[in-house]
């Protein structure tokens, strides 16, 4: 497992697989784009009045479970060497912030307003109940506090008399550092993203050698990072021409991606073969009605069929996929080579299953290869433009970005546009307090 820590000298995030004083990565980890970032700044802006431009800074989002039915989203934030809070988007279509302490001095520093509590009383006040009297309280969110040589977040429990609970405090004068130097990012994480490269690669080649030799070796591309880094790292560990990329086109593919996996494959000299299914995905919602989570016909029908039907003609015994243990429970019980049970008779092979997202990111930058333009939008999952895993965030991101699209998929499931961008048809359990008015009970 691996660590975060930070450099404040260079302003620059730390991967390590020393954890000692270290931030524990127990979830998926990774470098938030730019979209995330102006979310962050945007939220901070709308609590406290006081903006702060991440736009040049490094700012990791760190993945963490979701605690109520009315939270859909949650990551940790880390950034300026500390951790700066929780951010999360609620079943009720809204983004807040749970802040840090250590965010509560930096806007403190940067003059955000601070009801200060006269006396020394940092130690009795932690997690205790105060009434500072009305009209304190300018909202019903959070609120910045003073104590003596220390600042705090505290809760709003009863914006009227303004009785708050006090979440955590720390010493003031925490500042924003320095804005980063781009060449730092690779060159501090330099040793842990060649020690993680080199052993897919030894692992890869092993792959090679047992199943494939002298032939060429298939790699799963979506367009993700995930599997544009198992392309490279294949063409590294075996030289480009022994590699081929088999890109499965459902028909429901963002067009943003379609041209991105063609610049990849060029870039590093691999063929491409683009797969696509023998039925319209219009014409199957229309008779099936949208996927969900316990019915994701379209991935069976639209993308596994023509990837059977391929690998058999073709005799393939054994293809890399850049599955990771992070994305999922389930995927994190999958053996780094096993057969697919969606794939008989052929053999998944797994290079990066143990790696967070941020070391994929990592190992891209230091080979010079840009991430998918969609990841910058704000998207987290790139593959199909709808989906019942995607995020309602991003349901409603790809909405605004190719509205025309969703608008034939809207007609062809004879759903209205609210239904659809709430996802109530999605079946996931984390999304039953949707349009139910649920208050949001915070950690």
């Amino acid at each position: 497992m691996y660590g975060l820590k930070w450099f404040r000298k260079q302003n620059t995030p730390v991967l390590v697989k020393d954890r000692e004083k270290a931030w524990l990565l127990r979830s998926d980890a990774w470098l938030a784009g730019d979209i995330e970032k102006e979310i962050l700044s945007n939220i901070i802006q709308k609590q406290f009045e006081l903006k702060i431009d991440f736009s040049k800074k490094h700012v990791v989002f760190h993945r963490v479970p979701s605690w109520s039915s009315g939270v859909e989203y949650a990551v940790e934030i880390f950034g300026e060497a500390a951790r700066l809070g929780l951010m999360y988007y609620s079943s009720l279509g809204e983004w807040r912030l749970v802040p840090s302490a250590a965010l509560a001095s930096i806007l403190a520093e940067l003059g955000a307003g601070v009801v200060e509590i006269k006396g020394d009383q940092r130690r009795r006040l932690k997690n205790k109940r105060i009434e500072l009297g009305k009209e304190t309280c300018v909202n019903d969110n959070y609120m910045l506090i003073g104590v003596g040589e220390y600042v705090g977040v505290a809760k709003i429990i009863d914006p009227g008399r303004c009785i708050v609970k006090v979440k955590d405090l720390a010493p003031r004068g925490f500042r924003l550092l320095n804005d980063p130097s781009p060449g730092d990012l690779i060159e501090i994480n330099k040793q842990v993203v060649e020690e993680a490269a080199n052993e897919a690669k030894e692992f890869i080649h092993t792959m090679y050698e047992k199943y494939v030799k002298p032939g060429k070796i298939y790699v799963s591309f979506s367009g993700g990072a995930d599997s544009t880094a198992v392309l490279a790292l294949a063409a590294e560990a075996l030289g480009e021409n022994r590699v081929i990329a088999v890109y499965s086109d459902t028909g429901l593919e963002y067009p943003d991606n379609k041209k991105y996996v063609e610049e990849i494959a060029s870039k590093l000299g691999v063929e491409l073969v683009v797969l696509k299914p023998e039925k319209s995905f219009i014409n199957e919602i229309g008779k099936r009605g949208l996927m969900s989570v316990n019915n994701r016909w379209c991935t069976n029908l639209l993308k596994l069929e023509p990837l059977r039907k391929f690998y058999n003609s073709t005799n393939v015994k054994i293809y890399l996929d850049g599955a990771r243990d992070f994305e999922s429970s389930l995927r994190a019980k999958t053996p780094r080579l096993a057969e697919n049970p969606a794939l008989p008779g052929v053999l998944r092979a797994l290079p990066i299953k143990k790696w967070p997202r941020i070391l994929v990111q990592l190992y891209l930058y230091s080979r010079g290869l840009k991430l998918n333009p969609l990841y910058s939008k704000g998207l987290t999952r790139i593959g199909c433009i709808v989906c019942p895993a995607m995020h309602r965030y991003e349901l409603e991101l790809s909405y605004q970005m190719y509205s025309e699209i969703h608008e034939e998929i809207i007609k062809a499931a004879g759903i209205n546009i609210k239904d659809y961008l709430s996802m109530k048809w999605s079946g996931r359990r984390s999304l039953k307090a949707l349009g139910e008015g649920n208050a949001v009970q915070l950690p």
